[in-house]
């Protein structure tokens, strides 16, 4: 960020210290973007990018910074935010916690196939852009994805008859999306996803190349989505081959996991963040879960918690949470399908919780889950965010009822300007 009088100006892809000719491309609202068009003097936090598409894809932000730098950053972004928009001087802040190796973290790719000169390649969204750019290896990825990603595109070139790429702008086409999870034994779940009723030949001969050239894999699977929507999965599926879920075991848990389940995209960051929880609640506790999934940062101590009250609005997680609990003989928890907004007040009056754990979206807490701890607070609040300054907003709003006792910055997604936090509140 630099300043123009009164302006801010925000530009991609320069760091602290250097001098660059930056063209401005957008004003709005008091702020103003821009893109470089030379760099005058370097920075001296810059490092060479690993990656040939750094800058091209939008996936990695900070790159071009070594990853200790990262840390500093991203530490002094969380401070920052905690004391000017939440009014806590010098918050309690603890080390980050960070990845051995930041790269090739990520379990889970969703990708988008685009026609190049090349042929059909598979990619990601451009930085700030509707574009699609296609990539041959990310070094975000976990390496039996880049693997499968490269089978799945060499079949693809050697098949090409009836193969046409999903425009979303024009409604037509066929393939949309190609998704790949792994687990933390590399067994691997692939899911086409068609805009089509019927499944050609094509995706058949990749589904095989697949089975040939790779002895890992859980299950091949094809959904249908027909619909004119951004989302990018629908709601009928048919396996090709093995099973339409992956079993990640983790934290003691084994989660079922199929194409669409939300789930961290790091097993070892699940588990740190679900042994914070442990310890901030306490054994023999009773936690109210909002905002729950399928249950990644409770389940795991379900046998220490006197029991689990898991509240989750999207119906296929708690049915995936039902499985789950199941298949590993957890029988001290409470599933509720419903908006956490319509559910909270009504379960912290009617029940003593020992502590609350929240894991909200991006956005923060609704408006009516804050009204709710201030009308009937529990005792202790874990807050675990993935968005710092909706976190800082939230903590401003109940700072009146909790004391924030501890943060903990998590850098799940290294290389990018994202930072997750574990936070413990406790009622005045």
């Amino acid at each position: 960020m630099a300043h123009f009088g009164e302006y801010p100006i925000y530009i991609p892809y320069t760091l602290p210290g250097s001098i660059v000719n930056a063209v401005v491309s957008e004003v709005k609202n008091g702020i103003a973007k821009a893109r470089v068009k030379n760099v005058i003097k370097q920075s001296p936090y810059y490092a060479i990018p690993e990656c040939p598409y750094f800058g091209i894809c939008g996936g990695c932000d900070w790159m071009n910074m070594p990853y200790k730098d990262q840390l500093e950053y991203k530490v002094r972004i969380v401070r920052e935010m905690i004391e000017k928009t939440a009014g806590i001087k010098n918050p309690p802040m603890s080390a980050p916690l960070s990845y051995e190796n930041p790269l090739y973290y990520r379990n889970r790719a969703e990708y988008r196939p685009v026609l190049t000169k090349r042929g059909v390649e598979l990619g990601f969204f451009k930085a700030r852009s509707h574009e699609i750019a296609g990539v041959d290896r990310c070094l975000l990825m976990h390496p039996r994805i880049n693997e499968i990603a490269g089978i799945i595109c060499r079949a693809l070139n050697e098949n090409t008859k009836g193969l046409t790429i999903y425009n979303q702008d024009k409604r037509r086409g066929y393939l949309r999306h190609v998704t790949v999870r792994v687990n933390t034994q590399s067994k691997a779940l692939v899911t086409f996803v068609i805009a089509g009723k019927e499944i050609k030949s094509f995706i058949e001969t990749a589904a095989e190349r697949i089975k040939a050239q790779c002895n890992s894999i859980s299950g091949i699977v094809v959904n249908f989505n027909l619909e004119d929507t951004a989302n990018v999965y629908g709601e009928r599926e048919k396996v090709l081959f093995g099973r339409p879920y992956l079993i990640e075991s983790a934290a003691g848990v084994n989660f079922k996991l199929e194409a669409q389940t939300f789930f961290q995209v790091n097993a070892c960051m699940l588990e740190k963040m679900a042994g914070f929880v442990y310890e901030k609640a306490g054994k023999s506790s009773s936690v109210l879960d909002l905002y729950g999934g399928v249950g990644a940062l409770t389940l795991p101590s379900a046998g220490k918690f006197r029991e689990i009250t898991i509240v989750e609005v999207e119906k296929e997680s708690t049915r995936i949470l039902h499985d789950i609990a199941k298949h590993n003989n957890i029988s001290n928890i409470k599933i509720i399908n419903s908006r956490v907004e319509d559910a909270a007040e009504r379960l912290l009056e009617e029940e003593k919780f020992d502590a609350v754990v929240v894991d909200p979206p991006r956005s923060g807490l609704n408006p009516r889950v804050v009204s709710a701890f201030k009308k009937y607070p529990p005792g202790k609040i874990i807050y675990i965010s993935c968005n710092p300054a909706s976190f800082a907003r939230d903590m401003a709003l109940l700072k009146g009822i909790y004391f924030l006792n501890e943060v903990i910055p998590l850098d799940q997604f290294a290389q990018t300007y994202h930072v997750e936090l574990m936070t413990e509140m406790t009622k005045r």
